[in-house]
């Protein structure tokens, strides 16, 4: 590694060096100080570990990247831990085909820049033509953002070039407003079950222990402990893939044990005894996978209308909100926000308040009450 000075051309100074995988190198300068500069700082970053071969991400195209990610992706995951689910990764490819590609397939990772990246998203447009929505924007420019990570951690570039130099998105809209949730009470629970014929042990069992649509249709018998303590674990869930419908882990990929209600438990067990076939709990004609759309057009959504006809003042939840649903009664009965975050199957207790933190409002004025209850016991003035 030297720094030594040329006979010919403008930037006579040459800096010569040898990378950690062997490969020499050299790179001119029009002053010898600036050569020593550049020799110092890189030597020092191959001996630290941290240099990055600058031409290295000129020989590697957007396409090629994401070759190499999406499998990463698909086997072990973006953290290296635990693959994506097939409906994840099968998001991933339609957003490259449909918005990355047509606009950075064949740009070398080198070139990718912050400006040109913010034009892209803030201008995109949709599969018919006209500007896409905030929605797919924001998604395909996080999307787009985590590829270029990826760059970052193979070590081809030192930055990430859709973030600017304060690691800032500024290009990406905010999160669009989500539609309240709707959180029905036991009675109109239990009434909302009763009007969903062939489906109220479903209904219920949704509304009292939160499974996700995907978790519940994929339960099977052997899923269920119907002892002194009954539960179900969920360890698997349907995904929707291409109009294919995929069995594989829940969502996040992690699975939870969540606590039965003892009378929901009592009619599972009936149901195992009587069950012929499919070892599935709850299935549509034939013993097939149910589908949400076509359940709900079929059975939801009349329930719905039956429990208004008597009640104008009835909600109307999705499927979904029945989630959100269990999660109010188990929080208004009195379950701290660990068995809450079991019942949602949240990744962290912090998600879980930071989803449902209103909920647990009451719990301020609930303890001082329990408090000054203490004292007054003590006849404490």
């Amino acid at each position: 590694m030297a720094v030594k000075k040329l006979t010919t051309g403008v930037k006579r100074w040459q800096a010569d060096w040898t990378t950690a995988d062997g490969v020499r190198q050299r790179k001119r300068f029009a002053t010898k100080r600036e050569a020593e500069d550049f020799l110092h700082t890189t030597v020092k970053a191959i001996r630290g570990g941290t240099f990055i071969d600058p031409r290295a991400a000129t020989k590697v195209t957007v396409s090629r990247l994401y070759i190499e990610w999406i499998e990463r992706i698909a086997n072990v995951g973006a953290n290296g831990r635990k693959p994506a689910s097939p409906k994840t990764v099968d998001n991933y490819r339609r957003c490259y085909e449909n918005y990355v590609a047509p606009r950075w397939a064949h740009t070398p990772v080198s070139n990718v820049r912050y400006d040109d990246v913010a034009e892209w998203v803030t201008t995109l447009k949709g599969q018919d033509g006209r500007p896409a929505g905030v929605t797919t924007r924001r998604e395909v420019g996080l999307y787009f953002g985590r590829l270029m990570g990826h760059a970052v951690k193979k070590r081809l570039l030192p930055n990430n070039p859709a973030k600017d130099p304060l690691g800032q998105t500024d290009y990406i809209p905010a999160k669009e407003k989500q539609r309240e949730h709707v959180y029905l009470t036991m009675p109109q629970l239990t009434s909302l079950a009763r009007e969903c014929d062939g489906f109220e042990l479903f209904v219920m069992l949704a509304g009292t222990c939160g499974l996700r649509w995907g978790e519940i249709t994929a339960l099977s018998f052997e899923d269920l402990e119907l002892g002194s303590t009954p539960s179900v674990a969920v360890r698997r869930a349907f995904s929707e893939v291409g109009g294919r419908l995929i069995l594989g882990p829940t969502k996040g990929g992690e699975s939870r044990v969540v606590p039965l209600p003892r009378l929901i438990a009592q009619r599972l067990e009936r149901l195992n005894s009587e069950s012929t076939g499919s070892d599935r709990i709850f299935t549509g004609g034939r013993g097939s996978v149910l589908r949400n759309n076509t359940w709900t057009r079929r059975h939801y959504a009349p329930a719905i209308a039956k429990a208004s006809s008597t009640n104008p003042a009835f909600p109307r939840p999705t499927f979904h909100d029945l989630r959100h649903t269990a999660v109010s009664l188990a929080i208004s009965h009195g379950a701290n926000v660990k068995v809450v975050q079991r019942i949602a199957g949240h990744a962290s207790a912090t998600m879980t308040l930071d989803t449902y933190a209103g909920l647990f409002d009451h719990d301020l004025h609930d303890s001082a009450g329990r408090l000054n209850s203490a004292l007054a016991r003590l006849d404490w003035h």
